[in-house]
């Protein structure tokens, strides 16, 4: 392990004048502490015994500082630099007194960052010159950016200023860098002039040759130069932001499905002129960043696999898409992509990606590398998209899900699944995690207190009145408390198109239903297996054999529908739960439903008049009893 950082420590601190008076920049003050102290006993933590502390502006109040402190009981010693040189240059004045490895830390950073995480990485590849720490930010079109490639080695730079004519990676150098004293020798008597590592030495590095690495990650690393950013700094430190940010703590994540839920759905996109954000997105995206959600993006392009795009123009295309987003202050943490396809025939294909992987949705590739790479806590994190393959995918490895109905709006039906939560669109996706789904869980948190092992719950309804949200939500808190549970939709048992009846129980096979029911019933007698059927929206049709839950005599059955309470009535059920919404927001739901499903407005209309008519009173009958539980609504809702 490095036992040695060096800090830069020289800044003056110009715009700090208020805050600082005549003090140098380092001793800024962070919620009681100076920042160098802050970063010293950060790396003290972390096993570093040797400091080297490069200063310059009032060097003496750094050395003083240093003494009163006992040097923290470390080998701390201060070098002045003489006059600023820039980065690089200052810590090329003192190549001796560098330790064949060290760290370089920039002393107007505030940070809290995994340095074991950050020194496995570096140590990977001994022969790498320098390991250059880099995350995404809110501000890239001011930031100095960097491009790796896929094994994670530095290709360019783009320090700031550049040209606006083209699009580039959100991958910010945020100035922390593990650094081998020898890739520095060709510079080590560099006497032209002022010369800093981002901006000079790093890209010289990458022309002589030598091997620079970059290390991605989401941790707190923030610059302190203005008294906003100070302020800004303090607040996360108060509220424990810094502290939780770090990957030795278990992260939440948000994964979106990149086609159909980010951009518009185009058949096959290839070219980054057919890349167009859908409305909302990037205030969406802006939200997840503020709330600490960690964003990542999983995506199937088996178009790399088909011939049909490159992956320098998937590049581009994800280039475009970090770009517009950093324009609005959002950004995304991680983009990962599967381009195999497991089909052959394809004119131009590339054969050795024409393969059955374990990265294609909805396999879970890509999330297992996700939480690998982030620390990432499945029970706190969500999965969006607008395929059943996202569900699927979700489902699969312990994600809550949320179904927008852009893109295919699950409508592809490849696989029988049903989605936690359905939305419109991505940014009410977003406001449903931020903000309806934390007051659903505390509003049901009472009720579900009352339900114990074995037992039967009746949810029902009007047509998309937030049943199956209801439904999940219940489910959610339950499995906390290690109860399982099993949800049966009653749109289950919907009969094919052609053998219904006129009403609501005629097109439903209520006597199977009610069958089913009353083998549950009795835990000791209930079945080990229970067959599901499955219902296709676009096609009308039931399938008999959907699924198979296997039961225990302990788990929990929810039963959600229009038709559950008339189950609960004839089956003399306990827990039986009636749910509403404002009316305005049904008939808007049931309106992008059928619209989706090939309706015209007119059409759709005729259909939510006709159940208005023919089924709100019968339900609003079936529900006396129940007990009514109001779903909140989205403030976002851009359809």
């Amino acid at each position: 392990m490095i036992k040695q950082v060096v800090i830069l420590a020289g800044g003056k601190g110009t715009r700090l004048f208020e805050r600082l008076g005549n003090l140098p920049k380092p001793l800024i003050d962070v919620c009681g502490k100076p920042l160098l102290e802050r970063q010293i006993l950060l790396v003290k933590h972390y096993g570093f015994e040797r400091v080297l502390i490069l200063i310059n502006y009032r060097a003496e109040d750094i050395v003083d500082f240093c003494q009163s402190k006992n040097n923290w009981e470390l080998d701390i010693r201060c070098f002045n630099d003489g006059e600023p040189c820039g980065t690089a240059g200052a810590v090329l004045q003192c190549y001796d007194e560098l330790d064949d490895e060290f760290l370089l830390m920039y002393g107007d950073t505030m940070l809290d960052v995994d340095l074991h995480r950050f020194y496995k990485y570096h140590s990977e590849d001994i022969g790498v010159a320098a390991t250059l720490f880099l995350h995404p930010n809110d501000h890239p079109h001011d930031s100095d950016l960097v491009v790796i490639d896929e094994d994670g080695y530095i290709t360019d730079f783009y320090p700031y200023p550049r040209t606006s004519s083209r699009f580039y990676p959100n991958l910010v150098n945020a100035a922390l860098y593990y650094i081998r004293k020898a890739a520095l020798e060709p510079w080590r008597n560099y006497t032209g002039g002022s010369i800093d590592f981002g901006k000079q030495l790093f890209p010289a590095m990458i022309e002589k040759g030598f091997q620079l690495r970059g290390y991605n990650s989401p941790e707190y690393i923030k610059d302190c130069g203005t008294p906003a950013r100070i302020d800004k700094v303090c607040n996360d430190f108060e509220s424990g932001r810094i502290a939780r940010s770090v990957l030795s703590h278990l992260q939440k994540a948000v994964f979106l499905d990149r086609d159909g839920t980010i951009n518009r759905e185009v058949d096959q996109l290839n070219l980054v002129d057919q890349f167009e954000l859908l409305p909302g997105v990037e205030q969406a995206i802006k939200l997840l960043n503020r709330s600490e959600y960690r964003v990542c993006v999983v995506t199937n392009q088996p178009v790399i696999a088909r011939g049909e795009c490159s992956r320098e123009n998937l590049n581009q295309i994800h280039n475009k898409l970090e770009t517009l987003l950093g324009q609005e202050g959002a950004f995304i943490d991680r983009i990962y992509y599967c381009p195999h396809h497991p089909d052959k025939g394809f004119s131009g294909e590339i054969k050795e990606l024409k393969i059955d992987c374990d990265c294609r949705k909805p396999k879970s590739g890509m999330i297992n590398k996700a939480i690998f790479d982030l620390n990432i806590d499945i029970n706190q994190s969500w999965m969006i998209g607008d395929t059943t393959a996202d569900i699927m995918l979700a489902y699969s490895t312990g994600l809550k899900s949320i179904l927008v109905e852009t893109g295919l709006a699950g409508l592809d039906e490849k696989y029988l699944v049903t989605p936690d939560f359905i939305v419109p669109d991505l940014l009410s996706g977003v406001s449903f995690i931020l903000n309806i789904y934390p007051r659903l869980i505390k509003s049901i948190k009472p009720i579900s207190k009352k339900i114990m092992r074995g037992e039967i719950v009746f949810i029902g309804g009007q047509a998309r009145s937030g049943k199956s949200s209801f439904a999940s939500a219940l489910r959610h808190i339950l499995e906390e408390h290690h109860l399982r549970c099993h949800i049966l939709s009653t749109d289950s048992w919907l009969l094919n198109e052609t053998e219904r009846g006129d009403n609501i129980l005629a097109r439903h096979n209520i006597a199977k239903l009610q069958d089913v029911i009353q083998s549950l019933y009795n835990p000791a007698l209930r079945p080990t297996h229970l067959v599901v059927p499955g219902y296709r929206k676009t096609r009308r049709e039931n399938l008999p054999n959907a699924r198979i839950i296997k039961l225990n005599a302990e788990d929990i059955i929810i039963v959600e529908g229009v038709v559950a309470l008339e189950l609960a009535r004839i089956t003399q059920g306990k827990h039986k739960f009636f749910i509403e919404i404002e009316e305005y927001e049904r008939k808007k739901r049931m309106l992008r439903e059928y619209i989706n499903r090939g309706f015209n407005l007119e059409a759709a209309n005729a259909v939510y008049l006709e159940r208005l008519r023919e089924e709100v009173p019968w339900i609003e009958e079936n529900g006396i009893g129940a007990l009514k539980i109001s779903i909140p609504v989205s403030k976002y809702n851009i359809n």
